[in-house]
């Protein structure tokens, strides 16, 4: 071994998970708090109804919310699909396809809520039957359900400018949508309510409207500024179609299961609890709203970054990712179970139900399910994500309706039915079981496949996977280019393949160093190297400014040709990589510039042990 290879083994260079860490953090914060303005909505709704109009006006609210999760469910069918692919195309660098989801899904969201609409006002006398309503109930049923299936278009339209804006990697801007829909909708109660006497009926108006506005501002966000979505283009309208409503199937799937969930316990409950149990189950069918917000945030953080990890197969990183959402999210929802717990009374009073002493029993026990709902809720996110569809949409029938049901009619048999809010806890407590036994069954059929995460081992092996970060330093790129030039002898490359890596790496970081990261202390540039077979997969990313090497040694050799000299300059490190590289990509997301070199072996090679 000579000496340049032992200075390599001696120096350690370590994956600096900073930037994975702070990108999840600017993520959830944002994700949750849109989430949580979405339902602050709904649930001044349930207190303004609760307080001005009564026990039964509540109960009624309860009977409708099929009737928003069914418009909910179309939203998040088109938008959580076209933006989860269009995630996936920025990872693999084909802006044009990812064009494609946006477009299309744009379409799709003005078009079939207009349809179910139309269904909903042609059968609206059979919708009411099948909401289960009592003549008593009837009145504020209908009138509530009868503007609320008028308006469903504002529901499933406020899921496209959510989602794309977390795709576009502008996560906060989706907060002021939602927040601005809470404010108008306290504005619009007040006035319909307060002024107009509209009853329940204004209540709707007030929502659709406010939600309706908030769209509005949503789009112009979306669109309103430089953007690196693009509307108009309609390539592959039958694939993108194909992969929108597969990869959204899962979070519509969802939606789904609570129409059918709250219709099966609203009948339990009913029968088991009478009406003072469905006055208890709207005040935790609110409380649900309010904790899915944030169990949904929490899985909703992760889904754009897994779709560009996914697209890169950057399997360290979506590992990172995974772990920690976990880690932030355990502290949160701990901190919202202790808030319910301690709170239950309170949270009762603010619905103007003071006199059901069973209410803050239910509360409890229905707190017992956010710690594991949260963990079935991102692992179900992070399936259908990374193309584990079915596996995604099996947990979440299971999670969303058939074990919450069945736990909940056992309870019922058995005697037990003030206990029948445990049925939530149960049955993510069994989805989690049901997940740790499909990766075990899966890696017995393809054992490399690990983990609950069922990533392929191959991409993270340490013989095959070199993964590092950099001190924006001269010394530093140095040293990376010796770690990087010991790991390619270790793979059996040629040499010229060695020397080309490792000389490119030295000259890619300190162009970087130079463009992106001159003006900061102690930044890194990620640099990540995959050898599979004769594919080396070479991986550069760093925060900082705008910078496209490539581009970059473009426009250097056009203008150097312009004055008939020879390049000379930074750029020929460039030119080294590109005229030996079968592929060169560079994207920018969330906030980083991504560079990806693709290089093939020659065919007279070793191949790697």
């Amino acid at each position: 071994m000579d000496k340049r290879q032992e200075a390599c083994e001696a120096f350690e260079i370590r994956t600096n998970d900073a930037f994975i860490k702070t990108t999840v953090q600017k993520y959830m914060a944002p994700s949750v708090a849109a989430l949580i303005g979405s339902t602050l909505t709904i649930v001044a709704n349930s207190m303004i109804v609760g307080n001005y109009i009564g026990a039964e006006g509540l109960a009624a609210l309860n009977l409708v919310n099929p009737v928003y999760f069914a418009f909910a469910t179309l939203g998040a069918l088109i938008n959580v699909g076209a933006s989860t692919g269009a995630s996936v195309c920025i990872g693999k660098n084909d802006r044009r396809r990812a064009d494609s989801y946006v477009t299309l899904a744009l379409v799709l969201t003005l078009l079939l809520p207009v349809a179910m609409t139309a269904a909903g006002l042609l059968f609206f006398d059979q919708l009411m039957a099948a909401l289960g309503t009592t003549a008593r109930m009837e009145p504020y049923v209908r009138a509530y359900a009868g503007v609320l299936v008028t308006g469903g278009i504002s529901v499933s339209l406020m899921y496209y400018p959510f989602n794309f804006l977390k795709a576009d990697g502008r996560p906060r801007q989706g907060t002021y949508m939602f927040l601005l829909m809470f404010v108008l909708d306290l504005l619009f109660c007040a006035l319909f309510l307060g002024i107009f006497d509209m009853g329940i009926r204004g209540v709707a108006l007030a929502f659709v409207l406010s939600t309706l506005l908030g769209d509005i501002f949503g789009l112009c966000l979306l669109f309103g500024r430089k953007t690196e979505f693009t509307l108009g283009n309609f390539s592959d309208i039958p694939g993108v179609a194909r992969d929108i409503f597969k990869t959204g199937s899962s979070m519509a799937l969802n939606n789904l299961c609570n129409i059918f969930r709250t219709i099966a316990l609203n009948y339990l409950i009913l029968h088991a609890l009478s009406g003072k149990g469905l006055a208890i189950f709207a005040v935790v069918g609110a409380v649900t709203n309010f904790s899915n917000a944030v169990i949904s945030g929490i899985g909703q953080t992760i889904t754009p970054l897994i779709g560009v990890f996914h697209g890169e197969r950057d399997y360290i990183s979506i590992q990172t990712v995974v772990r920690e959402a976990v880690r932030k999210g355990i502290k949160g929802i701990l901190a919202l179970t202790v808030l319910v717990c301690i709170f239950a009374r309170p949270i009762g009073a603010a619905f103007g139900v003071t006199g059901l002493p069973r209410l803050v029993p239910a509360l409890w026990l229905f707190a017992a399910s956010f710690l594991p709902g949260m963990l079935t809720n991102l692992y179900i996110s992070y399936y259908f994500t990374a193309e584990h569809i079915g596996l995604a949409n099996l947990l979440t029938l299971l999670r969303g309706f058939i074990l919450p049901v069945l736990s909940a009619f056992c309870l019922t048999r058995a005697g037990a039915a003030p206990f029948i809010w445990l049925s939530f806890a149960i049955s993510e407590l069994l989805t989690l079981a049901v997940i740790s036994m499909t990766a075990r069954h899966m890696h017995q059929k393809n054992p490399s496949l690990e983990g609950w995460l069922l990533l392929d081992r191959r991409y993270k092996e340490p013989e095959r996977y070199l993964a590092f970060s950099v001190e924006n330093t001269a010394a530093a790129a140095a040293d990376a280019s010796g770690k990087v030039a010991a790991f390619c002898e270790k793979q059996h490359m040629s040499p010229k393949t060695a020397m080309t890596i490792s000389l490119a790496v030295e000259e890619l970081l300190l162009i970087v160093f130079q463009h992106c990261l001159h003006d900061r202390e102690e930044q890194y540039a990620d640099v990540r190297i995959i050898r599979m077979q004769d594919e080396i997969i070479l991986y550069m990313r760093c925060a900082g400014k705008l910078f496209d090497p490539v581009a970059y040694y473009e426009r250097r050799k056009a203008e150097a040709a312009r004055r008939g000299e020879v390049l000379t300059d930074d750029s020929l490190g460039i030119e080294m990589i590109v005229k030996q590289a079968e592929k060169v990509l560079f994207g920018r997301t969330f906030g980083m510039n991504n560079l990806t070199i693709l290089l093939r072996e020659a065919e007279n090679c070793k191949a790697a042990s």
